[in-house]
């Protein structure tokens, strides 16, 4: 392995050759995990790369995106098998990806990963039809990286390349991973350069959707940078490098991006990607809804990562300037009702009652409550937990709302969460093997007081007051007969003639 650069200032200017004489290939790698959602998948910061790469005037810039989804946004997937040499072709492979086995108290949970994306396969074959070979390389490699828990795809993307151009190329790896772990990704990776950060030449460039093959249906949009708040559990701060501060774009030149991938490409849905999408937001995207409605913009509009409930809850007007831009759905931040949880995530800017509020706010501007068109999220899996807080917030938000979105808490490297438990983390060499803090996999089990299965009924839980028939989910706390005779049976002897018949021998 040669040397290999942390960059944390990059610019073109640091790397060799004239740009109209080079050729740059672009990877969004695969996926490995037990889980993937699809839905918004697109690989913005690379996108912008290639845009940017183009107005440098290279010569050639081609994208290979392996989590590139079909017309109903999935992404292919198989069964990593423990038995499979999942790496290199005429080389000894790196360990098998073997299933995970997660215990606690004599339970065990077996889990398997999965290859999300297109195969190896696929493209070497993509690969050969574009002419890369050996003897004619790309002469850069631009990878982007995400979740830090993603890494070993990453490994055994840049192991496949440097076997197959016999280590004539540059690897250049950027994103999300390297900027958290750059000295992770130098060691356990190899590639030539680290990006640390943001390559600011790039960041306020356009996607570049002419990049795919078949231009997707879809555009992800950033309007903003940034974020004023720190909570414990974001990276936010790190990635943007450290500052409390939010860049806007001008909501002009948002609109105008928009406008342009629609007549170019016919896309009608955007999805909005941003730290703080509703920062000074009557100067921000408040202002992006009021000329799209006054251009009567035939989009559907997505936030899929949520919107700030304290900001919501002051604004009837911005709620009701997204029903009418057409916002398809809202999405909720709660994380959990327990001041305590609450406070240890930083989350000291917002309360319930702003949450209340912002749902109260949201069905009055014509989103429905019960049936998917507000959502909200409930963080759990966090260290020391209590079972009763995570019940009690999964009742309280699906009485609210009706729609529970679970997410199982993952530490990321250098939150201030991360930090006050990485004796623990790295005392089960999880700071090397990062794959072990994907949340899927109950890293911190160990610290809770539930068990595996306590677990798995939380999610049990969530998704059965999920269930939707005639277009609502079932109110626990609602004014039916149904909804009254449950909850005095819940305090009746009915549990004791439950208790009673369970215990029938058979």
């Amino acid at each position: 392995m040669g040397i290999v650069v942390i960059n944390r200032n990059f610019s073109l200017n640091s790397l060799h050759g004239f740009p109209h004489e080079k050729t740059a290939l672009l990877i969004n790698p695969p996926v490995y995990d037990t889980q993937y959602w699809s839905e918004w998948s697109q690989p913005a910061g690379l996108l912008r790369i290639g845009a940017w790469l183009k107005k440098c005037g290279y010569k050639r810039v081609e994208l290979f995106d392996f989590l590139e989804t079909d017309a109903e946004r999935k992404v292919p997937r198989h069964r990593i098998n423990p038995e499979e040499k999942y790496d290199l072709p005429g080389k000894e492979p790196n360990s098998p990806i073997k299933p995970i086995v997660i215990s606690k108290d004599g339970e065990e949970l077996r889990l398997y990963k999965y290859h999300f994306g297109k195969t190896w396969r696929e493209f070497e074959i993509w690969m050969d039809g574009q002419g890369f070979t050996a003897q004619n390389p790309p002469d850069e490699i631009w990878i982007s990286a995400i979740m830090t828990y993603w890494w070993e795809a990453v490994r055994d993307l840049i192991a496949r390349l440097k076997y197959r151009f016999d280590r004539k190329t540059t690897v250049i790896l950027g994103g999300v991973y390297p900027t958290l772990v750059p000295e992770h990704a130098a060691t356990m990776t190899q590639a030539d350069i680290i990006v640390v950060g943001e390559v600011a030449e790039a960041s306020d460039m356009w996607t570049d959707l002419s990049l795919y093959p078949k231009p997707p249906n879809y555009a992800i949009i950033t309007p903003n940078r940034g974020c004023i708040y720190n909570c414990s559990y974001c990276a936010q701060r790190t990635l943007n490098g450290g500052h409390r501060q939010v860049r806007q774009r001008p909501p002009e030149d948002v609109v105008k991006e928009m406008y342009f991938k629609y007549e170019s490409y016919g896309i009608r849905e955007f999805a909005f990607y941003a730290d703080a999408l509703l920062h000074d937001y009557e100067n921000g995207f408040q202002r992006i809804l009021e000329i799209l409605i006054e251009r009567k913009a035939p989009f559907r509009l997505h936030a899929p990562e949520g919107l700030d409930v304290r900001a919501l809850s002051q604004s009837q007007r911005l709620l009701e300037l997204m029903k009418a831009a057409h916002m398809e759905k809202i999405y909720l931040p709660l994380e959990s009702i327990a001041q305590t949880q609450l406070t240890r995530l930083g989350r000291r800017h917002v309360t319930l009652e702003h949450f209340v509020k912002a749902a109260k706010m949201a069905e009055r501007a014509g989103f429905r409550l019960r049936n998917l068109e507000v959502n909200a999220f409930v963080l759990y899996g966090l260290p020391e937990e209590k079972i009763e807080e995570v019940v009690q917030t999964i009742i309280f938000v699906s009485e609210v709302v009706g729609s529970i979105i679970p997410m199982l808490f993952a530490p990321v490297p250098g939150t201030k969460i991360y930090n006050t438990y990485l004796s623990y983390i790295t005392e089960r060499g999880w700071d090397k093997n990062l794959h072990m803090l994907n949340g899927k996999l109950y890293p911190f089990l160990e610290l809770n007081e539930g068990t595996l299965s306590d677990y798995i009924d939380l999610q049990r839980l969530m998704f059965t007051l999920n269930t939707h028939y005639r277009s609502k989910s079932f109110q626990l706390f609602g004014p039916t007969k149904v909804s009254k005779t449950f909850r005095e049976l819940l305090n009746s002897d009915v549990g004791e003639l439950i208790k009673e018949y369970k215990e029938v021998d058979v």
